[in-house]
C-alpha cells in the first residue's frame, strides 16, 4: 500500500485528495438539508444544462456505486449466488448498470459468454482505469477466468466487445431489442424502483419474454424514498409527483409501487415470486396521516418493508 502511494504522482494525489474533500463536503451538506429542501434543490439543479456525469463528479444525483471494485464483485455474486447453479457460458442481464460497465468484467470470471448492460441513460464511467482496477482487484482476489482478453484493450468499447457484452441505454426501447428467451440470469440492484411508473407493468413483461424457461431474475428493491430513507414520497399526489416538471429526471424519482404492488407485476407478466429476504422498519417512519390519500390505506406490512429480495422464474420454469 505504501508503494502504491509514494508512486502516485504529486498533482494527481492532489486531485484526488481535492476530489475526496469536496465529496465529502457534498455529502455532509445533503445529509445536513431536510427533505424538502433536498426536493427543491434537485429540481432546480437538473434543469442545470450539464451531463450526468458532470453531477456524479459533483456527488449530486449518483447512480450507484458500482465503480467501486470490491462493491461491484459483491454486488454480482449476492446475486449469483442466490440465483442458484447457472449453466456454464450464461448469459446475463444488468437492469440498471449506473455509474460502471464492470458486471461485463465480473460476469466473465464466474463463466458467462456474454450479456446485456440496459440503463435509461449513459451513466457509466468511459475512464479504462476503473475497469483496469478492477481486472486488477480480481486477480489479486485470485480470479484469472476469462480476464486475459481483457487485460490489453485501450479502451471501454473493446471491453465491452472483448467480453461479447452489449451496452444500450435507452431503457425500455433497449429491453424490447433483446431476443425472446436469450437470457439465463437477470438481476437488478436498488434499479426496479426507479423504473417510471408508466412503464413498470412493460418492463416485467419484457423481463418474462427475454428470460429463458430455466432462467432465473434477482432482484434487490430499495422501498425507502431517496430523500431521506423515510417515506416522504408518499406524501404527494400522483398527479405532481409524475408531472414532468417535477420529480422525474430530478434525481430522488421512485415509482413509489410498495412491496405488494411489484409482486402483483411480477405475477402478473407470469412470473413466480420467490421471496428471499424482507427489511422492515421498527415502526412505520411517517404518520399516516401525512401520506396523500391514495397511500393511507395500505397495509400495515406494506409501509413497514424498507427493502426485499426476489427471485423470480417462469411457472414451470
Amino acid at each position: 500500500m505504501t508503494g502504491r502511494h509514494d508512486r502516485t504522482h504529486p498533482g494527481r494525489a492532489a486531485g484526488m485528495a481535492a476530489t475526496m474533500t469536496q465529496n465529502g463536503i457534498t455529502a455532509s451538506v445533503k445529509r445536513a438539508l431536510p427533505w424538502w429542501a433536498k426536493i427543491g434543490a434537485k429540481v432546480v439543479l437538473s434543469r442545470l444544462p450539464l451531463s450526468a456525469r458532470t453531477w456524479q463528479r459533483l456527488g449530486l444525483f449518483s447512480p450507484g456505486g458500482m465503480e467501486d471494485a470490491d462493491y461491484a464483485r459483491g454486488v454480482f455474486e449476492s446475486h449469483f449466488e442466490a440465483a442458484g447453479p447457472l449453466p456454464e457460458g450464461f448469459t446475463y442481464l444488468e437492469l440498471g448498470p449506473g455509474d460502471s460497465l464492470a458486471t461485463a468484467i465480473i460476469a466473465r470470471t464466474h463463466g458467462a459468454s456474454g450479456g446485456y448492460l440496459i440503463d435509461a441513460g449513459a451513466y457509466a464511467s468511459r475512464s479504462i482505469d476503473t475497469y483496469r482496477r478492477l481486472i486488477a482487484n480480481l486477480k489479486a482476489g485470485g480470479e484469472e477466468r476469462g480476464l486475459s482478453e481483457l487485460e490489453d484493450c485501450r479502451t471501454v468499447d473493446e471491453i465491452l466487445d472483448a467480453a461479447d457484452c452489449t451496452y444500450w441505454q435507452d431503457g425500455i426501447a433497449a429491453l424490447r431489442r433483446v431476443p425472446d428467451a436469450s437470457v439465463d440470469f437477470i438481476f437488478s440492484q436498488a434499479a426496479l424502483e426507479h423504473i417510471p411508473l408508466g412503464e413498470f407493468a412493460d418492463t416485467c413483461r419484457q423481463l418474462y419474454r427475454i428470460q429463458r424457461p430455466a432462467g432465473v431474475g434477482s432482484h434487490r428493491i430499495d422501498f425507502q424514498d431517496h430523500l431521506g430513507g423515510s417515506l416522504n414520497s408518499l406524501r404527494f399526489s400522483e398527479t405532481l409527483w409524475e408531472a414532468a416538471w417535477f420529480a422525474p429526471g430530478s434525481g430522488f424519482y421512485t415509482n413509489r409501487l410498495r412491496f405488494s404492488g411489484v409482486l402483483d407485476h411480477f405475477r402478473a407478466a407470469g412470473f413466480a415470486v420467490d421471496v428471499r429476504c424482507v427489511r422492515r422498519w421498527d415502526e412505520i417512519p411517517l404518520a399516516p396521516a401525512k401520506l396523500d390519500p391514495a397511500f393511507r390505506d395500505l397495509a400495515e406490512d406494506d409501509l413497514l418493508i424498507s427493502g426485499a429480495l426476489i427471485g423470480v422464474r417462469k411457472n414451470g420454469g
